[in-house]
This record gives C-alpha cells, structure tokens and sequence, in this order.
C-alpha cells in the first residue's frame, strides 16, 4: 500500500503476544508503530489503529507470534567468534572465576584470537558478532565491547551504550572484575541516583572465596531495585533473602555448568522477589544466543525438579529484564504495550501453538523478522522487505544476503562507524577470514595505522578502537605473546546452534551430560 503524506508508522498483523501481566497469552491482532520507534497502540484482530496510524499499511504475518525483542542481560560480544573452551588437562570442575583464566590454553585460545579481530577488524567483529544475536531474536543485549565511539541506532540495542539521545552513557554501569568497597560504595550511590549495575557477583561454586562478593556487595549498600547480580552461583540460596528491595539475577546456567557443575539457586532468588532474567554469556563457555539458553534453563529445571513453566522461562528474556531496565533506561523493552520501544520479534508457529512453549523450542529457523525502535533490520527476505516498505525508511540501504542455517536471509547492515554507510555480509567474513589468514600482519599494521594516525591528520579524531572486558590470562605484554606469530585464530563459528556445535558440546565441559539434551531441539 502506498504511503499517504500524513501516514507516520505502520503496523504488523499476527498473533499478538504482548508479555502483559494478565489476559490472554495471545490474540490475532496489530502492533501499531510510530516513527519514532515507539508503539502507539495494541489492537485486537483488524480494529482500526489509532488516529495518528489511520490508513498506515499494514504487514501481515499470517498465524506467526510477534513478540518483543529479545534482551539478553549478560554477555561478552567480543569473544563471540570463538569456539566452546575447555583447559584439555582439566578433570574437575573450576572453583570460581579467577580460576579458569590461569589455565595453560586460556590466553591463547581466546584472548589472543580476540584480540587480533579487535585489533585488525573491530568494525566487521562488531557486525559479525551483532548479527549472531540478531538471528537469535535478540534485540538489546548487555557486555558489548567498551569502544570510543557511541553506536546508538545501529544494530542491537546496547544495554551498557544506549543513551537514547541524550549523551548520558551511565544509565547503565557494568564490571566484569571484583570491585573494591569503595567502588561498590559509589555504584551503590549511582544507582540511588537513577543508574542500574550489572555486576559478576559470585560467580563459581558454592563455598568458594567468591561468595564473599555477594556480601561485599550487601555491605556498600548495592542490593537495590537496580542491581543486577551476574551468575551468583556461589550465593547460598537463604542469602538471596537478605536482598529485601529486590532487583535482578542474570543467569546464565549453559555457562554455569560447563564451567562450575553447578548453576544459580533460581528457586530461591525467585521466592526472595528477584527478577531472574537470562543471558547467553560468551561463546566459550555459553550458548550462542538467548534463544539457545532457553533451552539450556528448560533442561536445568526439568533435571533439578525446579517445575519452571515455559512462561516462566519465556519471562526470563522478556518482561523481566525490560522491567529491570525500564528502571534505569525510563523506556520499556520487552512487553508490547503503548509508549514501550517497538523492538519486536516474529517467529513462525502454527495458529493454535502455545506462544510460550513456542519461544522456548524456537531455533534460529524459526526467526521470520526482527525490528530494533520500529525499523525492519532481519528477516525471511520476502517478509523483510515488505516490512521495509511498510517501515517506509527511505534512506535504509538495500539488504544484504546472509546464510543463517539452511535459509538464504536478509539483512540490513551499514558500517558502525557512521552507521549509513552500506555493507555487504561478504564483506564482514571476508575481513574476517584475512585476519584469521595472517593474525601476526594484520595486528601490526593495526598498530601501525594507529600510531600514524595522529601524524597524518593531528585535527582528526581516532579510528574505531573497540577493548576486550574479560581476563586476559597469562600473556607477557597485554595479554599478548611477544611474538605474533603464536597467534592462531580458529575458524570463525557459525551464526545458529549447528551439528558442529553440538557435537563440541557432547563429553567436554562439567555439565555431566545434561547439555547433549540440546541436540532434540535442533534436529
């Protein structure tokens, strides 16, 4: 349908699965979205949107479940190139996560491999590892690389970056490593001020050191509305009562398991009132995306008897986490309803599914279009771009091809450095392949492209530069070997939970084999 002069968004009609806390858990009906990447409204079956979207065209998904964007609260998206990661000499599980950093294969086979792609290639590693997400369904993920140049409006939302315009790039605070009293004191102080913490806290086995964080944590006054506790696995399950102004719990019990044999005590913190929300965390020890961990916390409950519903699951990626960073972001993700942010996920279902039962089976081929602030980023091509002609962005590039799977799908991608400029997917892997090809020159012409830099144009700003945020493990020189040429990239890993993966998944880790149950969703 053409778009009238006075038209300002568009809708999708679908199976309607708002996340709200009563009515139904679906119903044929439309999302209406602004321009302005907002939900005006929430209509059921073909009532007429509000007057602003009167006439706005209209894309229809048949029965397929439109969601909201996924939000994967916990990860590291520089490292999600790489390969699951076990030490080979390693028998018993690790105690906590000063642990595993120390082994002898650690350095070298991932942070010297990510290293060489932030490096040589922290535009394109950015995109590849972005789009991995992107397949997953989700839209805002947190522990994207700390980098010197803002990225709002570009692929996913970034939890840890999103300013949403007004230059503020403290709404959310985030730490990876152990902090001091003194800095817990002041995120505890900042977030009484409005900002949320995610913060690694307790990670590794019960009655490790680590334990101590959780109390160090409650001592600097941090266990607030808007603290968000990573893992906690070490956190007997009576302390999380403590937490009386209750906040939020990342869990992550893919990596939790192949790490530690033991994963948070979700029970506990969910009768304490903590909102328990799911993250992915990194390709070496983690699923590849939210949609993958669903099915990791489904195999955790069953076994351990913890009777979680799919709805309670399908929560963990939505409402939860949305509610927790509507609390520092004062904008809903993760619920459709009017004003949220319309950041929306399609996946295919037959019309009388289960919506809930079907989030948590879904895999990477049953992804049809994701939008990120109402904008068509993702999707089956037909679906795409007919969602682009309704979206009607007329400066959007034309979509790329990318293999996801089995399926040829499209996508709509531009250099993260000026967010306009078009790309190509063959682009993004084949900058990646010559990094992989010859680590050692690729590195050092990345240095020295920056050291020239300033000389060559002493007014211009620096290039993109992105960090890596974990440990570094043991390495002479930043983490680095003195000669480059030990360096050896693996191959870049796929974008969807293949057979490949899930064989790397099978007699390695300390899950006990509790994770081969993955396979029956991807046959």
């Amino acid at each position: 349908m053409p778009r009238e002069a006075h038209m300002s968004g568009w809708a999708i009609h679908g199976r309607i699965v708002t996340m709200a806390d009563s009515g139904p858990a679906a119903f044929t009906g439309r999302v209406w979205v602004r321009d302005d990447g907002t939900i005006a409204a929430v209509t059921h079956g073909t009532a007429r949107g509000p007057a602003e979207l009167r006439g706005a065209p209209v894309v229809d998904v048949g029965h397929s479940l439109v969601l909201p964007g996924l939000v994967d609260l916990h990860n590291h998206l520089a490292y999600n190139t790489l390969p699951l990661w076990t030490e080979p000499t390693r028998t018993t599980p690790w105690a906590h996560h000063d642990a595993w950093p120390r082994a002898a294969s650690y350095a070298a086979s991932t942070t010297w491999p990510a290293y060489a792609f932030i490096t040589a290639c922290p535009a394109e590693l950015l995109a590849y590892v972005e789009v991995k997400a992107l397949v997953g369904g989700t839209t805002s993920i947190q522990g994207s690389p700390p980098s010197n140049r803002p990225r709002d409006g570009w692929l996913v939302r970034n939890v840890d970056d999103e300013s949403f315009g007004t230059g503020n790039r403290n709404l959310v605070l985030a730490s990876v490593l152990t902090a001091t009293p003194a800095v817990l004191a002041d995120r505890a102080n900042k977030m009484r001020a409005g900002s949320a913490f995610v913060y690694h806290c307790g990670e590794g086995q019960r009655g490790s050191i680590v334990a101590r964080e959780y109390d160090d944590a409650e001592s600097a006054g941090c266990l607030q509305p808007r603290f968000v506790a990573v893992h906690a696995t070490s956190v007997p399950g009576g302390r999380f009562a403590d937490w009386t102004d209750a906040g939020a719990v990342a869990w992550s019990p893919f990596s939790n398991l192949w790490l530690y044999g033991q994963t948070t005590d979700v029970p506990a913190a969910r009768a304490a009132g903590l909102s328990v929300c799911l993250g992915a965390d990194w390709a070496p020890s983690g699923s590849k995306n939210v949609l993958g961990e669903l099915k990791a916390a489904r195999l955790v409950s069953d076994h351990l008897g913890w009777g979680l519903a799919d709805e309670d699951l399908a929560r963990m990626v939505t409402s939860a986490p949305g509610d927790v960073l509507f609390r520092a972001w004062g904008r809903q993700v993760g619920r459709l309803e009017p004003g949220a942010l319309a950041d929306l996920l399609v996946l295919d279902a037959t019309a009388r599914a289960n919506p809930y039962g079907a989030l948590v089976r879904a895999t990477e081929d049953d992804v049809r279009l994701v939008t990120v602030a109402g904008r068509p980023v993702y999707g089956e091509p037909a679906v795409l771009r007919g969602a682009l002609a309704a979206a009607g962005p007329a400066a959007s590039p034309e979509p790329t091809a990318v293999r996801v799977g089995s399926r040829d799908m499209g996508l709509v991608l531009t250099d993260p450095t000026d967010g306009a400029t078009p790309w190509t997917w063959e682009h993004v892997t084949a900058r990646l392949e010559a990094v992989r090809a010859d680590p050692k020159h690729e590195i050092q012409a990345a240095q020295e492209r920056a050291s020239a830099f300033g000389d060559a144009d002493p007014g211009a700003g620096p290039g993109f530069e992105l960090a890596l945020d974990m440990p570094t493990g043991v390495g002479p020189v930043g983490g680095l070997p003195h000669d480059l040429g030990q360096v050896v990239v693996p191959p870049v890993q796929s974008l969807v939970h293949d057979a490949d993966w899930l064989a790397s998944v099978h007699g390695r880790g300390f899950h006990g084999g509790l994770l081969d149950g993955l396979a029956a969703y991807y046959r």
